[in-house]
């Protein structure tokens, strides 16, 4: 490795010599210290060429993480804060990107068998639901995101499609996928809940023209550096139109409805709240002497 300039392409040779020197996992520390000497984009072009995941190191993780998210966001309506809107984050796993996201996913702990493919990582507090069937109606969503969700689903073109038609006009879906010839080949992928897919941003561009290219304008494809995945928005043609709180003056208070007879109290049913408090009294009574004596 030594006398490879971290500006320099990488030749055919050096990539056979290093892919048969390693061994064990990609990032076992053998390795690492084997690919530690190259650039990000040598060691990208490396993993590509031999056909292994790509490795990065240090601060490259947390940037291709920043990354991904600063794009998928980008399916926000301009002109808002993400405070402003509703936005789904669908198979979030452990990541959320924001408490102002509803995080969606099919599990809200990790898989018992690690073999299957799922996230190794999830949200308590996700809600569950499928990505096909999703608890909301047509244009009530303002925008959606998915983070290394679409590449397990073996219909991703009718996912997008459905996805679509829950965001509002003007609304947008972000979506980040791996692209395969830098992580791994699906076709030999045999886990049940894994990547069922082989993204490549050529590969989007097909499928928009194909199937979204009427319901949605390519509004970004590709967009940052990193190798590893890529994005891509899809935006729905119209005019936004935000949640909207009722404005204080057409909101009536509780003396404006007891003015008008709208005010609803025991008056109004004709119950008697007394008689009804010594009623579950007495009930209770009874139920613990029945309880205590038999």
């Amino acid at each position: 490795m030594k006398g490879i300039g971290k500006r320099h392409p990488l030749d055919e040779q050096t990539v056979k010599s290093i892919h048969e020197q390693m061994d064990g996992p990609i990032d076992g520390p053998h390795n690492v210290g084997l690919l530690r000497p190259l650039s990000t984009a040598q060691r990208e072009y490396f993993a590509m060429k031999s056909k292994t995941v790509v490795l990065y190191m240090g601060d490259e993780v947390g940037l291709l993480l920043a990354s991904e998210e600063e794009a998928a966001l980008r399916a926000m309506p301009a002109g808002y804060t993400i405070e402003q809107l509703n936005g789904l984050n669908i198979g979030c796993g452990a990541r959320t990107i924001s408490p102002y996201l509803i995080p969606i996913d099919i599990a809200r702990a990790p898989p018992s068998d690690q073999a299957s493919g799922a996230h190794q990582a999830s949200t308590a507090s996700a809600m569950l639901a499928m990505p096909n069937d999703l608890p909301f109606k047509p244009d009530s969503v303002d925008f959606i995101v998915s983070l290394h969700m679409l590449e397990h689903v073996e219909n991703p073109e009718e996912i997008v499609t459905y996805w679509l038609s829950l965001v509002k006009p003007g609304g947008g879906v972000g979506i980040v996928v791996p692209d395969w010839r830098y992580t791994w080949d699906s076709r030999n992928d045999r886990a049940p809940l894994s990547h069922k897919w082989n993204p490549t941003p050529s590969l989007i561009e097909g499928m928009y023209d194909k199937h979204w290219k009427h319901l949605a304008q390519l509004e970004h494809l590709d967009t940052y550096r990193m190798k590893m995945s890529f994005d891509f928005v899809l935006r729905k043609p119209g005019a936004f139109a935000p949640f909207q709180p009722p404005s204080v003056s057409t909101v009536r208070s509780g003396y404006e409805l007891n003015q008008r007879g709208a005010f609803i109290s025991d008056a109004s049913y004709g119950t008697n709240p007394d008689k009804s408090s010594m009623r579950r009294l007495t009930d209770s009574i009874k139920r613990r002497i029945r309880q205590r004596f038999i």
